[in-house]
């Protein structure tokens, strides 16, 4: 089996899981226990809260572990619920569903959503100028897109925002799901002018069911109550295994996060030749084209082939590959929903597949991907290449 579906989830790294044993085993107390067992664990806990804020240039106590991007998306998402009086909230329209489904929660109590037009995958900043309006009190913006890779410009996004809002004498929370750029390209949230930002332990090698949410203010209220834990934005017992293998996983990957992004930009050329060779379309941004993406993420148009076809062939050859999002049962139609905020075609949106990389893949995988791509292709399309 060759692996390139990197961004759905990674292997946990041999590293992460030894860490994760060895803190099961050796720190079994509760974080909140107070005999020395339960402070050990504590003591562990807020050591990996400071290693992980030092990784991001963030203040430790701003910090707090979830269960995973998602919910990190939703505690803020949804504190909205807590105020009496509702507004609006802009999303840019090729958010991931952890985010987008929070849309119809939000409507239905008497919430204003917008969405943000993203023509190419990058958000309109005229778009932005137009929809801001003294009623709006948040918005959410991903910084890598994780159907088609692109980076949006998010500094210029969050400027145009906080003159805004001195302008109109209101504050306006920005959010962002910075799933997929934590450990593949740097991003520093508070440098970038963010209030807040989630994280996944899965996307860079750590294991499943644990994240973090950085948030730099105190007026997010968790709609979740429980024990207090997580400085009450994130109540339950914290998955202290979890968390010190998560931590682990993304120093590893920022040690040699440069090494990583170039090798990785060497598979993706080579693989879009492959692609330009087939006739195939992109609907990622080219390494040429002069605008922000991330390597790590290529997605491709098999038209006149229908995704399904061509990803179940191609997954009977021993390729793991994916039409978009895994986040839902219905991941091609996820991922159509994003294509079509970008403009791109029914055609094309209907034959999308994606291709997701790892500094883990090597050459020899991607040589036999690129003749795969070309074999699959020939078989489907009768022999027309």
């Amino acid at each position: 089996m060759l692996y390139f579906d990197w961004t759905s989830t990674s292997p946990v790294s041999s590293e992460a899981l030894k860490e994760y044993c060895k803190t099961s085993e050796n720190y079994y107390g509760n974080p909140s226990s107070t005999h020395k067992a339960g402070l050990e664990a504590k003591a562990k806990l807020e050591e990996c809260r400071r290693r992980f804020a030092s990784v991001l240039k963030v203040q430790p106590a701003n910090l707090y572990f979830t269960s995973g991007g998602t919910e990190a998306d939703s505690i803020v998402i949804q504190s909205l619920l807590n105020n009496p009086s509702p507004g609006e909230i802009l999303f840019t329209a090729v958010e991931h569903a952890a985010v987008l489904e929070n849309k119809a929660i939000l409507e239905k109590h008497g919430w204003k959503v917008t969405l943000l037009s993203c023509p190419e995958g990058y958000l309109s900043l005229d778009a932005l100028k137009k929809a801001l309006n003294p009623s709006v009190r948040m918005v959410c913006i991903m910084k890598v897109n994780n159907v088609t890779g692109t980076i949006m410009d998010t500094k210029e996004a969050v400027k145009i925002i906080r003159d805004y809002s001195a302008q109109v004498g209101k504050y306006i929370h920005i959010h962002c799901d910075a799933v997929q750029a934590l450990g593949k390209i740097e991003f520093y949230p508070s440098e970038e002018g963010f209030d807040s930002a989630a994280f996944s332990s899965h996307k860079f090698s750590g294991p499943r069911g644990v994240g973090a949410l950085w948030c730099s203010r105190t007026a997010v209220q968790s709609l979740s109550k429980a024990g207090g834990q997580e400085s009450g934005l994130r109540g339950g017992t914290e998955n202290l295994p979890a968390i010190a293998a998560m931590t682990l996983a993304l120093e590893n990957c920022i040690a040699d996060l440069h090494c990583h992004y170039e090798y990785v930009t060497s598979l993706r050329k080579k693989i879009e030749t492959c692609a330009n060779d087939l006739g195939f379309k992109l609907l990622s941004p080219s390494s040429d084209s002069g605008k922000e993406y991330s390597p790590y993420i290529l997605a491709l148009s098999v038209r006149p082939i229908p995704s399904e076809v061509f990803l179940r062939v191609m997954s009977n050859k021993g390729f793991c590959l994916s039409a978009g999002s895994a986040c839902s049962a219905n991941t091609r139609g996820k991922a159509e929903q994003v294509l079509q905020a970008m403009g791109i075609r029914p055609e094309d949106r209907m034959s999308a597949i994606r291709i997701s990389l790892s500094y883990l893949n090597t050459d020899e995988e991607v040589d036999k991907l690129c003749s795969a791509l070309k074999e699959t292709y020939k078989e489907l399309n009768y022999g027309k290449i």
